[in-house]
């Protein structure tokens, strides 16, 4: 057995408890959903499947294993599961080099076993003497049919670059002859242009990029933005047409002067608000000269002009604040919670500037446990050590029940919540959270993982339409010249540089599937099957409606298709 790799003091003490605990969860989630009937799915048409669900569960913990925990942190990671009648299977998964061992030690184990013994030693029983009780048979015929599940077969390097080569042919069909062709149907649309036009909000991309890989990241591959590092024109464009603009693609910290110059020149602009990852802030005097920026910018707007604001949105959640391995097999946070803590501490101090945390759902926001455990908890300890108390101040629960990812249990969920440190009463911190689509990485993601919008999805698809509840679409403007909807940015309305502004914004007001998806029409289901025949697969996998609306339309064909059916 691998001995554990070198550790600091700090590892010991805290970032190995947060590993240990984490993918202790994630695999005793594993285990419960697959006993608790995915295994059977999986088997269906099986007449044994009764049977083998338990040890085809195990044969899959055996592997996952081997995929996720090196061998040095599996004795840690298993130890806590060894009290009970399932010792022996711990011991198994610890201890066997193949799969092949562990189910000669499944069986053995049974049967030296005297009975009348548990469920599992009878089940084993059957399934030995469906095989005319031929221990070897039996151990060859569940690794067949471990094999004709097809599960772990691709390494994950080897998914990601599957995805990655999929999202580039995606960007690669943006405005090319299949996209033209909608946009000049869209164009012929007869409509009266209204006199002016505003939204609640428009977003700008200067930049696609991050230097992490989270696992929920709804990108693999990034497109390169070769953007106009003068965009006076989608400036003035967005100035005139909205008072709130959001700042994004992926992470910007590198390309803050774009930031700036938007708040020293969008008069009608109130407020400014910028994604982060918070990486930025290795230390205080990092964190106040960002933020002493944003002061600067908002200082230097002409008097005369409404005053403005920043909201700094800093992503913050179990996956940029994942305890994961380097290549040396060393412990390390993707992004330090100290470095949040550094921006937490400093933010307080700027009264323009709001700060946000925006965090994904997970199975601590069916409580108050979401404060106390988890990366937020881990927060509050770190602030705690340099003295700060934390104090939440309000909480707001979601608008619709929801499904505990690890319990299975509907709740009612807290997605806001408001808090302050306590010598900074009167400057709270907001923290928001949102659920994730498996777009990108998060294609990958477990189930227990994150909370998911599968009712959601059956109560959408059991009505013609569900206005207000579909994709937001206000427009991002990319640097390049791109003008997408604001949450598919798959589809895109033209090229604001190439031809002109308000052929781009007449487009985003009479695009039926604009409309379509901003209500979740259920006729896009039916025209997709008009053309494909993986309409099943796709309802079967979706995470909620925003995932399943945003797959069906990703092909610029099938976008073509669905425009002619809805003017049709």
């Amino acid at each position: 057995m691998s001995a554990l790799p070198q550790a600091t003091a700090q590892e010991r003490s805290e970032l190995f408890p947060v590993y240990l605990e984490n993918m202790r969860q994630r695999f005793k989630s594993e285990i419960n959903r697959f006993t608790g009937g995915d295994m059977a799915r999986l088997l269906k048409g099986n007449g044994q499947a009764a049977d083998l669900s338990f040890l085809m569960t195990y044969v899959y913990a055996w592997h996952w294993l081997r995929r996720h925990v090196p061998e040095a942190y599996r004795p840690a990671l298993l130890a806590s599961f060894k009290g009970g009648s399932r010792a022996f299977l711990m011991e198994l998964l610890e201890g066997s080099d193949s799969a092949g061992d562990f189910v000669t030690g499944y069986v053995g184990h049974w049967l030296a076993t005297p009975g009348p013994g548990p469920a599992q030693r009878e089940q084993l029983l059957r399934l030995l003497a469906h095989q005319g009780d031929d221990a070897q048979a039996l151990v060859q015929q569940v690794l067949t049919l471990w094999e004709g599940l097809g599960l772990f077969r691709e390494p994950e390097k080897k998914a990601y670059a599957r995805i990655a080569a999929r999202e580039r042919s995606r960007y690669g069909e943006m405005l090319e002859q299949v996209d033209r062709e909608r946009l000049e149907l869209i164009d012929k649309i007869a409509q009266k242009p209204p006199k002016s036009v505003k939204f609640t909000k428009l977003g700008m991309i200067p930049h696609m990029g991050c230097p992490q890989t989270c696992r929920h990241c709804m990108f693999v591959w990034r497109p390169l933005v070769k953007g106009r590092e003068q965009a006076d024109q989608l400036y003035d464009l967005v100035d005139a047409h909205t008072s709130s603009v959001l700042f994004t693609g992926g992470d910007l910290t590198r390309h803050m002067g774009h930031f700036y110059k938007a708040i020293r020149r969008m008069r009608h602009v109130r407020t400014f608000a910028i994604l982060l990852n918070g990486d930025f802030a290795h230390d205080r005097t990092a964190v106040q000269a960002m933020l002493g920026e944003m002061k600067q910018a908002l200082a230097r707007r002409p008097g005369g002009w409404p005053k403005a604001r920043v909201l700094l949105q800093i992503s913050f959640d179990e996956f940029h604040q994942e305890v994961i391995l380097d290549r040396k097999g060393r412990l390390k946070e993707r992004i330090p919670v100290a470095k949040i803590a550094n921006i937490v501490e400093e933010a307080p101090k700027y009264p323009g500037i709001q700060l946000a945390l925006l965090h994904k759902q997970n199975c601590l926001n069916f409580s108050m446990d979401l404060f106390r455990q988890g990366v937020f908890g881990r927060l509050a300890a770190e602030l705690g050590r340099r003295g700060h108390r934390l104090q939440v101040l309000s909480t707001a629960p979601s608008g619709r029940l929801k499904t505990n990812p690890y319990t299975g249990q509907r709740g009612q969920l807290l997605k806001d919540a408001s808090f302050v440190l306590e010598d900074y009463p009167d400057s709270p911190i907001l923290l928001t959270s949102s659920t994730i689509d498996a777009y990108g990485r998060a294609e990958l993601l477990e189930p227990g993982e994150a909370v998911k919008e599968k009712e959601f999805l059956a109560e959408v698809l059991s009505r013609p339409r569900s206005p207000g509840q579909g994709f937001d679409t206000d427009l991002m403007f990319w640097f390049n010249g791109w003008a997408t909807l604001f949450s598919a940015v798959h589809i895109c309305l033209g090229n604001v540089y190439e031809e002109g502004a308000d052929i781009v914004l007449a487009r985003q007001r009479k695009d039926p599937l604009s409309q379509a998806l901003a209500n979740f029409d259920r006729r896009l289901l039916d025209f997709y099957a008009e053309k494909r025949d993986d309409l099943p697969h796709h309802l079967e996998q979706a995470t909620g409606p925003h995932h399943l609306f945003h797959v069906i339309t990703q092909d610029a064909d099938m976008r073509l298709h669905m425009t002619r059916r809805l003017l049709a």
